[in-house]
């Protein structure tokens, strides 16, 4: 995980290398590059982050990659320790559908609905 540190790096590298100002367009609730009619621009910022903004977010990334290495480590212990599943191939499958059926697993009687019984007089 510690690949982290290089992402936050590099973005703060393309961060702070600043760039030509673009135009942001507000059309409605919707924010483009693209003029619309009766649109708005709205000024867009491209200040830098801070040295403190900067260490704050690497700081952040760190606990984030420490507490991904725990998630995955109890994930791994958990499946570890978790019951083998059973996979059959065609052979198998074939040669169970042809077994005999246990008593449980027979076709039942035949079975007959039936309305609720007539209410006697009194």
């Amino acid at each position: 995980m510690r690949h982290w540190n290089w992402i936050v790096a590099i973005a703060f590298g393309v961060a702070a290398t600043g760039g030509q100002a673009q135009a942001v367009y507000r059309c409605g609730n919707a924010y483009g590059s693209q003029p619309c009619e009766g649109g708005s621009t709205v000024a867009a910022p491209l200040a830098a982050p801070s040295r403190a903004e900067g260490a704050k977010a690497v700081q952040a990334a760190k606990v984030d990659a420490k507490r991904a290495d725990a998630l995955e480590k109890a994930r791994l212990a958990q499946e570890k320790n978790a019951p083998k599943a059973v996979v059959m191939g065609p052979k198998q499958a074939a040669s169970a559908a042809k077994a005999k059926p246990t008593p449980a697993l027979r076709k039942p009687a035949e079975f007959k609905a039936q309305g609720p019984a007539p209410k006697k007089k009194s």
